[in-house]
């Protein structure tokens, strides 16, 4: 499939977790660190074929020991994270081998992606120049009026049409020579996006949507943990 990247992006403090010191990609679930499954699930993915690791200063001696206990063979370098998540990707596409033709962008607390949304991730991206994993919203959503006083703060706007809501996950892939340009402009004009498919989008290009999976969830609480736990106990029990 080419020369095929994936930035993962483990730059976090995990501060919703309430587990500071310790950031939340190096939570153990069954004896390994989140970071450690996600990392396993592209190491043996054949369509990838390197894997670069954005993370904290402080936390490169942590993720070097990791990296060294999984035995992992396609981590070609690790990079220093930036004040933003896309100060941190940007930071990670610049290190890059040049003749990468299509990158993944996922976050390290995703462990449960799978090798099927990796392949067809990968596939739409070389398609269409960019693509996003999403699943549809299960939930109604309502839009809430912004909290500007303490006299209009948490009423319902509107209710939006669920059915053509999508939940956004990772990864998000798209053509090396895009995204690189896309995060160039935005820097130069000051833009920051809530992820990379909005940074794409605001220039103008379509996204692609993956289906994903609603396994496919980002630990970022102490309920997701419980709830990475036992869909990992489920897997093990599958296996034996």
């Amino acid at each position: 499939m080419g020369n095929v990247a994936a930035i993962i992006v483990a730059a976090g403090t995990g501060s919703r977790m309430g587990t500071q010191p310790v950031p939340k990609q190096f939570l153990e679930i069954a004896g390994v660190p989140i970071l450690g499954h996600t990392l396993q699930k592209f190491e043996h993915s054949p369509a990838i074929t390197q894997i670069l690791l954005v993370t904290r200063p402080e936390d490169r001696v942590a993720c070097e020991r990791l990296i060294k206990a999984s035995g992992a063979q396609k981590i070609t370098a690790l990079v220093e994270g930036g004040k933003e998540r896309q100060d941190s990707v940007f930071n990670g596409l610049l290190h890059l081998n040049p003749e990468t033709e299509i990158v993944l962008i996922h976050d390290a607390v995703r462990m449960f992606v799978t090798k099927e949304i990796i392949t067809a991730s990968i596939r739409d991206a070389r398609k269409y120049g960019a693509s996003v994993t999403a699943v549809p919203a299960k939930d109604t959503i309502k839009q809430v009026a912004p909290r500007t006083s303490e006299m209009d703060a948490g009423f319902v706007v509107k209710t939006l049409n669920r059915t053509e809501l999508w939940q956004v996950q990772t990864p998000q892939t798209f053509q090396y020579d895009l995204i690189c340009t896309i995060h160039q402009k935005a820097r130069q004009l000051g833009f920051y996006g809530t992820d990379d498919a909005m940074l794409v989008e605001h220039f103008g290009h379509p996204v692609k949507i993956v289906y994903g999976s609603y396994r496919n969830i980002k630990i970022t609480t102490p309920d997701d943990l419980l709830i990475a736990e036992a869909f990992l106990r489920e897997e093990i029990g599958r296996k034996s």
